[in-house]
């Protein structure tokens, strides 16, 4: 940027300040602006303290314990501004009170004016604040060798990646394309494409025994989800060989599984483990006045875009539209978009400038978006823009970092677009199911994951858990939510429905849950897996009325003499020996579809019954089970279709990669080679 538009920018935020500052006279008893002329002297004067203030409160403060820093920023900032702004003739502010309130306005303005005018105020707060709280409050550690960022999009494909750069959308990204110093590897998800079980390949190398993002455990008679803690914790423990990508001092941020790092933040497998380390720096983050503002700032533009943007695509009438794309639905997306993703980046910026050899991040608000608006649709698309500015503010970090990185961009998934399986066939699995096996009460259904709560859950964990001041009253206001460390918010979260619902599962012979386009049956009463011949006689119409329904596209089932097989309208494919008779049921999802559903029937954990939904191979749709536009968890489509977006010079031996457990791999390959 050139002086001169450096310059302008200076003088919109003088011009815009002062007229809030003339309007907040309005609002604000304590505040009197004589005359327009005075408002600009008070803005410029502001504008000054506030540089003034971070260099006092770094060079002297910053050696605060933690839980003073809320305290401590908020007296400061109304004194400052309170001293600073009757110095001028014209003004008068009477108390410490109004000039706090007149800090968080300011803040919130010059927020969206960010935004507005591209300034690089993130950018100024990265080398001026966290650099030297950094270098206060962290250990540095300086080394030629090479650290890596994997900087994981939830839910991106590789097409629409592919799109996003050709179209604009992600600059930064596009950037690095046309300097030719990345490049795209696609890789082939296996059979259950969700976080769950890709996280546990990707960061683990083990995703055994993971069917789905949640299960029915037949030794425990028990739901499992993997988005539960204590479920977390247990599945990483027996998953882990103690060389997971991030092992020797790597650190995860709004991960689902750790992968053996040393510091972990927002990790859903390691919110109960006290031993572990969170990184320093987070909290001052999180309690800053300014950076408080901003993210609530930010927080509430999202919610009122969300309500516009839902609002519009009723008017347009779009194909696909779910109800659950609603008024509250807009926190939500605000929660998992700017706030979250903002404290990732921050976490991520803290790691590299302290030269930690490995962090991996997950960005989720691109998953969430297209499970509610469409994976193409344009609030997704914006929301991958968004990322993309992330990651080049990451970048533009990395030059005061004390090792050279590598960025690896990659995904996890992708998903697929759809109706759902209710608006597709006039019933939902729940309602097939009873019907075919005539069933009321005796079946339990669970057909939405809500992952969206998981992850608010996994936040409040994080924050209760704690070693400060602020947890302790966090925990005392959270008590009846809060169960062994995990607060419990959202729907059948509480502790009262849990034990509820788990009274509802004990008393059911059928547990039906969904995983996007798949559907996963239990029958409750058997230690192992029913094979075709139990389930024909005690359900005679259940697999035929399931193979053959118009909105299913096959069903999986174990038989005692024929083995796995996968059974269609129109033929049968035997697993074992990879036969088929009639028409191929997997035909068109994919070229290794028979292997993929074959290494799910392996697992004891699998399914009696998995079903997958009808795939048209023309249009790339297929409808899912759970309430969403677009969706994965199964087979057929660009679901099935991740990427990872490498640095060339990083070695890859053109083999496919297949499997999150390969990419696991690779990447941990590029790890022992250079450090």
């Amino acid at each position: 940027m050139t002086r001169r538009a450096r310059i302008k920018q200076i003088i919109i935020i003088i011009v815009i300040d002062a007229i809030t500052l003339m309007l907040l006279t309005a609002l604000l008893p304590g505040l009197t602006i004589q005359t327009p002329l005075a408002g600009i002297f008070v803005a410029i004067a502001l504008i000054l303290a506030q540089v003034l203030y971070w260099w006092v409160f770094i060079s002297f403060f910053s050696w605060l314990p933690v839980w003073l820093y809320p305290i401590f920023t908020f007296l400061v900032s109304g004194i400052t501004i309170l001293l600073v702004g009757n110095l001028i003739p014209g003004i008068t502010i009477e108390g410490f009170g109004t000039g706090i309130w007149i800090s968080l306005a300011l803040t919130a303005v010059n927020a969206i004016l960010s935004s507005l005018l591209s300034l690089e105020m993130d950018e100024k707060f990265d080398r001026h604040v966290t650099l030297r709280m950094v270098k206060q409050r962290g250990t540095i550690n300086r080394t030629t060798v090479p650290g890596f960022l994997f900087l994981e999009i939830d839910g991106l494909g590789e097409k629409i990646f592919r799109q996003a750069l050709e179209e604009g959308h992600m600059p930064n990204c596009k950037r690095w394309l046309d300097k030719e110093t990345h490049a795209i590897l696609g890789w082939e998800t296996d059979y259950t494409s969700q976080t769950g079980a890709m996280q546990t390949g990707i960061l683990m190398g083990n995703n055994d025994e993971v069917p789905a993002y949640r299960w029915w455990d037949r030794q425990t008679c028990r739901i499992v989800k993997s988005g539960n803690p204590h479920d977390a914790k247990a599945i990483e423990k027996r998953l882990s060989s103690g060389r997971g990508l991030l092992s020797g001092g790597g650190a995860s941020r709004g991960n689902m599984y750790s992968g053996d790092a040393g510091e972990s933040l927002m990790t859903f497998s390691t919110l109960l483990d006290s031993s572990r380390g969170r990184g320093p720096g987070f909290y001052l983050y999180l309690f800053n006045p300014y950076v408080v503002a901003r993210l609530f700032t930010r927080f509430i533009i999202d919610v009122l875009r969300e309500w516009w943007q839902a609002w519009q695509q009723r008017r347009r009438k779009d194909r696909y539209i779910v109800k659950t794309r609603n008024f509250v639905y807009a926190f939500f997306r605000a929660f998992l978009g700017p706030f979250m993703q903002d404290l990732v980046t921050y976490a991520v910026i803290n790691d590299a400038l302290r030269g930690v050899p490995a962090v991996y991040a997950l960005y989720a608000g691109y998953d969430d978006l297209g499970h509610f608006t469409g994976m193409q649709s344009p609030e997704s698309i914006e929301g991958l823009h968004m990322i993309d500015a992330y990651f080049g503010r990451i970048e533009k970090a990395l030059e005061y970092a004390p090792r050279p990185y590598h960025i690896v961009v990659l995904s996890d998934h992708g998903q697929s677009i759809g109706p759902t399986f209710k608006e597709d066939s006039g019933q939902s699995l729940e309602e097939l199911v009873k019907d075919l096996t005539q069933g009321d009460e005796r079946v339990y259904a669970a057909m939405n994951t809500n992952e969206a709560w998981d992850n608010v859950n996994a936040f409040l964990s994080e924050s209760v858990n704690a070693d400060s001041r602020a947890a302790q009253v966090l925990r005392t206001m959270m008590q009846s939510r809060v169960r062994d460390g995990v607060a419990a918010y959202g729907p059948d979260r509480s502790p009262t429905e849990t034990e509820h619902e788990q009274s509802l599962v004990q008393e059911a012979e059928i547990v039906v849950m969904a995983s996007g386009c798949t559907g996963l049956i239990y029958f409750t009463q058997a230690k192992e897996r029913m094979t075709y011949e139990q389930i024909q006689a005690q359900y005679p119409n259940l697999i035929l009325g399931l193979a053959t329904h118009s909105g299913i596209g096959y069903v999986l089932v174990r038989s005692e003499k024929d083995g796995d097989m996968v059974l269609g309208k129109g033929g049968i494919h035997f697993l074992d020996n990879d036969t088929v008779e009639g028409q191929d049921p997997l035909s068109g999802y994919g070229l290794h579809a028979a292997m993929h559903i074959k290494r799910e029937s392996s697992f004891v954990t699998c399914p009696d019954l998995v079903v997958n939904t009808r795939y048209d191979p023309e249009t790339e749709e297929l409808a899912g089970f759970e309430t969403q536009v677009s969706h994965h968890g199964g087979l057929g489509g660009p679901q099935n279709h991740a990427f990872i977006y490498y640095p060339v010079s990083l070695p890859w031996d053109g083999q496919p990669v297949i499997g999150a457990v390969n990419v696991h791999r690779l990447m941990r390959g590029w790890r022992d080679m250079l450090q």
